[in-house]
């Protein structure tokens, strides 16, 4: 049957992790709902080359939109990679898995600021619980799911012993970062050190359309929307009735939900006549509704790597080198390192950068002075074929920069304009510079085991003529970080709750429009943002079937 042809009850735009959730549990709900997906990319559910442990087509290959931000004026001019899903189940077809929860306190300062729990941690606890099945049913029980669709596991669940487990760990506590009860970093409080988690089983990629099953949804693929279609359905009124596709044909529905992600969401709107009306005016395109906040308050958590020199390599610390433990199947089944490890910064140096920012001291109870997780640390087990090198990552997870998404044309063909405006604050600046440092003091410093008996300097950068050791300076840090810091592939808050949508989802203004995925979410989230979006869905899908 022609999709255009009937009228559906909901029409989802983008097939994404929110869709999938989203249309799944509305059809536990009721069975004889009308729920039409349309996703630009393909269905790659059993698609060898990305499901298993060897998976060689991930970002960057054939399932990515393949995004380049706009010149970063505090990275050096550079355009930066910006990967995301194109692909039935979206990011979750691609990404590296990793279930990091964030923080508590993240959260509820969402729910605060739309002055509604049901999107605080609380709030959003029973979902989180409800898309997962922990390996463990003895883990903070009060926390985690033992029923939910996607499975987690964990490097201990999963049998990978690490040569440098031990040592890492105690490294960690050498500097002053103590293990987490049970090493869980999901609990809602994830400072210190705590086993990597993912949503894989046994290595298997799960795929949020799959594990989520969208059996008795109609999806059509690699199509792309054009627009919403809007009409002013009573004086002043405004409401959405469908949604017209690239080759012209219109489809009409009930609701629309659009689930496009950070980037296409904001695009979506305003190619439709929601948005900034000086925006919309560049294109001549009618202005139905001005919002000056679509595509605002852009956010993406930053990466930065480096790579260690291994003493020994003989020893067989690191993949590549001579220990027959990885050849054994279970250290291919996810990326390979023990820990995730979440740290806070000094206070004294914060304060001096927030009165840069803000131009006034921050009072004591300035919500960044609290204790707040600003970092991830991850030290991965390769970094060089022959097992002759580790490497460090960090990311900055609660980025006080904020940038847009704009319209580079009137045509869905062509991408958005995206500016994360990374690194544009003193506060950003700091915390990558006082990560690094403590990533430094932990390699490449007498105080860890790390230190002193594993590692041998620090690699170094094209087109810098020292390496990363404890008398780096300020200067030649910030050089560094300008020179390679690139995205975590964490994109939102582009159609924030509060500005653009309601605590319900629904596009303010406009009738029977929803906007569900990480766009919504107006602050910046601690974790792997996949978490989230698994939790909100969940919650909307009850939200929208209680408006029935």
């Amino acid at each position: 049957m022609d999709s255009s042809d009937k009228l559906w009850d909901y029409v989802f735009v983008g097939g994404g992790l929110s869709a999938s959730v989203v249309s799944h549990r509305l059809l536990e709900h009721d069975p004889n709902l009308k729920i039409l997906i349309v996703e630009a990319g393909p269905n790659v559910s059993d698609r060898e080359d990305i499901v298993w442990p060897s998976s060689t087509n991930l970002i960057g290959g054939d399932f990515d939109w393949k995004y380049n931000t706009t010149s970063q004026a505090n990275l050096n001019g550079r355009n930066v990679s910006l990967p995301c899903g194109k692909a039935l189940g979206g990011g979750t077809a691609i990404n590296t898995n990793a279930w990091i929860r964030g923080d508590k306190f993240d959260f509820d300062l969402w729910g605060s600021m739309v002055n509604d729990k049901r999107w605080t941690y609380e709030g959003l606890l029973p979902y989180m619980r409800k898309s997962e099945r922990l390996w463990s049913d003895t883990i903070n029980t009060e926390q985690h799911g033992q029923e939910g669709p996607s499975l987690i596991q964990s490097v201990t669940s999963t049998n990978r012993h690490f040569p440098l487990r031990s040592h890492a760990l105690q490294a960690w506590g050498e500097i002053g970062i103590d293990a987490l009860p049970h090493l869980d970093g999901n609990a809602g409080n994830p400072l210190g050190v705590g086993d990597l988690q993912e949503n894989k089983m046994s290595g298997r990629r799960e795929i949020a359309s799959s594990v989520y099953s969208l059996d008795g949804i109609t999806v059509l693929t690699e199509t792309l929307v054009e627009k919403l279609v809007i009409k002013e359905t009573a004086p002043g009124q405004l409401s959405a009735v469908g949604i017209k596709l690239q080759n012209g044909t219109e489809i009409h529905g009930r609701e629309i939900i659009v689930s496009a992600g950070a980037v296409r969401s904001p695009q979506l709107l305003m190619l439709s006549g929601i948005g900034p009306a000086e925006e919309l005016a560049k294109f001549n395109i009618p202005v139905l509704l001005n919002n000056p906040h679509v595509g605002k308050n852009f956010s993406d958590h930053s990466l930065f790597y480096h790579t260690w020199r291994v003493k020994d390599p003989s020893a067989g610390w690191a993949l590549g080198s001579p220990n027959a433990l990885f050849r054994e199947p279970q250290y291919g089944w996810g990326t390979p390192t023990d820990f995730v490890v979440a740290s806070d910064v000094p206070k004294d140096g914060l304060i001096a950068a927030i009165t840069e920012d803000e131009g006034v001291a921050p009072e004591p109870n300035h919500p960044l002075l609290l204790k707040r997780t600003f970092a991830e640390h991850v030290f991965g087990y390769g970094g060089a074929p022959d097992g002759s090198q580790v490497t460090f990552a960090v990311v900055i997870m609660l980025p006080t920069s904020r940038g847009t998404v704009k319209l580079a044309s009137p045509s869905i063909s062509d991408p958005p304009l995206i500016d994360p405006n990374y690194a544009s604050t003193a506060v950003d600046r700091y915390v990558l510079r006082e990560a690094v440092k403590l990533q430094i003091r932990y390699a490449g410093s007498k105080e860890t085991v790390i230190g002193r008996e594993i590692l041998n300097g620090e690699v170094g950068a094209p087109g810098f003529d020292e390496q990363f050791s404890i008398n780096s300076t300020d200067e030649y840090i910030d050089a560094r970080v300008k020179a390679g810091l690139g995205s975590c592939y964490h994109p939102m808050g582009s159609v924030s709750m509060g500005s653009v949508v309601d605590t319900n989802l629904r596009v303010k203004g406009v009738n029977n429009l929803r906007v569900i995925d990480t766009s919504v979410i107006p602050v910046a989230i601690s974790g792997h943002l996949q978490v989230a979006a698994f939790a909100m869905a969940e919650q909307a899908a009850e939200i929208i079937f209680s408006d029935r």
